[in-house]
């Protein structure tokens, strides 16, 4: 299955800081203010940042959808750009000594600013928002009738105190310091809320002995299947169209058809995943260069083929995958209105030949970075789901994928919770932090990154399993949470983010996991 993940392509060889010489296809590009902005911004020991320092910011609607980077330049630590015609907030990855490297966001208290808002001091704005957002999500709790515990409560005062103290400087050093003091409480004092929070859900809950936690297939052998069945009730099989039908009209459904018997003989639910990817492994080379109406007829036919086929031995699918119109998600270069189009194409086909079929629409890169990088510019996740519920696609469940996202749970929460107010039930489909900091030369992705808390190990690795799990199970409408690999052993896809070390041996997350889930059961 490690085929199927090319993703991480935009993390590598991007800047945010080329000229845009041509006219873009984007709205934002097209109606962009002729007019410039200039944002001040330090890193908190209080350097002005460079070029690489600014890279990764970016700015969003008030959707918190992120758009094209306008022209820009970066002039003696200075942000020097282009401004769009409306309200935007901001968006940077930052080190904050004491928390971890993380996405940090400037909203101005959800308004967005303006041109009349610059010359902006970043580092001041970060520092309110997130206070103004821990504040915010806390009051709304207690209309609803749960009070956050002291704990919490002191420290995000601990962080407005440090944010008074910031806004009262005289100087940037003097001014810098306090904002990182104030974040380093705010950040922690939002993590500890959610979950504070989650954990009161949780035991306000009736037990869900359907829920379903889930894990990819192990392919390691008999001891990877012990493993496995102490824990999961529910596992991914390829379905990759590229590997299921070489040849045209030949499909080779016997290695699905074994891995289904031994897990019919163990009780545990499959899914397939996916139906339909429009990535390089997803498409049959016979069909590569077709022409659009082609393909929706191709993919109707395949689909209706193999979902008929199997029947409710699978009873669960991804009937698409990534299709909100990432560049190495979308070979064709299908527009977003033809990418929403083929999404029900997919979900009418696997109706008609399993009709019941659960059917699971599954993205990735929610936070959506990507859309100030590239150009045809897509759509958001976000916007993509939208568009689909618009279209009146019949489906049955949101599928996000969250291999570790450089943002901590609180933002991770705000984004579950966003997706959650479209009304659909949830699965959380693929999943991976690192264990290690180290080079793994047997996974895809070969360098582990982010810094959440400290630097990546078993017990940070089994930390953020155990309060992300906590996270999405206080959720009613999430209903399945799937670990991407069980195991190191072999080649893998993310850096050291198996449950079992290469020697078969369970890490620490494993236990932790396993802990929560005879607890919840």
């Amino acid at each position: 299955m490690i085929q199927r993940r090319r993703f991480l392509e935009f993390t590598a060889g991007l800047t945010l800081f080329p000229l845009i010489s041509q006219p873009s296809n984007s709205e934002t590009v097209k109606n962009a203010s002729q007019e410039t902005v200039t944002l001040q911004g330090w890193d908190f020991q209080g350097i002005p940042l460079d070029q690489s320092g600014w890279e990764t910011l970016h700015f969003l609607d008030l959707e918190e959808n992120p758009i094209f980077n306008p022209p820009r330049q970066v002039e003696g630590g200075k942000l020097i750009s282009s401004f769009p015609p409306f309200p935007v907030m901001i968006a940077i990855n930052l080190l904050v000594s004491g928390f971890g490297k993380v996405y940090l966001y400037a909203d101005n208290q959800g308004k967005g600013y303006t041109i009349a808002d610059f010359p902006l001091n970043l580092n001041l704005e970060l520092t309110r928002t997130r206070c103004d957002r821990v504040q915010s999500l806390i009051n709304t709790w207690k209309q609803q009738g749960y009070t956050s515990a002291s704990t919490v409560i002191n420290r995000l005062n601990q962080a407005f105190f440090y944010l008074k103290k910031a806004e009262n400087s005289s100087s940037i050093t003097e001014q810098i310091p306090w904002c990182q003091q104030s974040l380093v409480e705010s950040l922690w004092s939002g993590e500890e809320a959610v979950l504070a929070h989650a954990k009161y859900q949780i035991s306000q809950q009736e037990k869900r002995p359907n829920f379903l936690f889930g894990c990819g297939f192990p392919y390691g052998g008999e001891t990877d299947k012990a493993y496995f069945k102490e824990v999961f009730n529910f596992t991914t099989l390829p379905l990759y169209w590229r590997d299921l039908e070489k040849k045209q009209g030949q499909k080779n459904y016997e290695p699905l058809n074994q891995m289904l018997d031994w897990l019919e003989e163990n009780k545990i639910t499959p899914k397939g995943h996916p139906l339909a990817w429009f990535a390089e492994f997803g498409i049959p080379e016979w069909l590569k260069d077709t022409s659009f109406k082609t393909m929706k007829r191709e993919l109707d036919l395949h689909i209706q083929e193999v979902t008929r086929y199997f029947g409710q031995r699978f009873p669960y699918y991804d009937i698409i995958n990534e299709a909100s119109g990432r560049a190495f998600a979308n070979q064709p270069g299908y527009s977003s209105e033809e990418l929403v189009e083929l999404s029900g194409v997919t979900a009418t086909a696997c109706y008609q030949g399993n009709p019941q079929a659960f059917r699971i629409i599954n993205d990735c890169c929610l936070w959506a970075r990507h859309r100030a990088l590239e150009q045809p510019n897509p759509l958001t996740p976000y916007q993509y789901i939208k568009a689909c519920l618009a279209a009146n696609i019949p489906f049955e469940a949101i599928g996000l994928q969250l291999y570790y996202p450089d943002r901590d749970l609180f933002e991770i929460n705000r984004l579950i919770e966003r997706f959650g107010q479209l009304g659909k039930i949830i699965h959380i489909t693929e999943l991976g932090v690192p264990s290690d900091t180290t080079e793994d030369e047997n996974s895809w992705m070969k360098t582990p990154f982010g810094l959440w808390h400290n630097p990546w190990s078993e017990t940070i690795q089994a930390d953020w399993i155990e309060q992300f799990y906590t996270l999405c199970y206080s959720k009613s409408y999430i209903k399945a949470i799937t670990w991407w690999e069980l195991s190191d052993k072999g080649y893998h896809f993310w850096a050291h983010g198996g449950l079992l070390r290469p020697d078969g041996q369970p890490k620490e997350a494993f236990y932790r996991l396993k802990s929560l889930v005879q607890q919840w059961r």
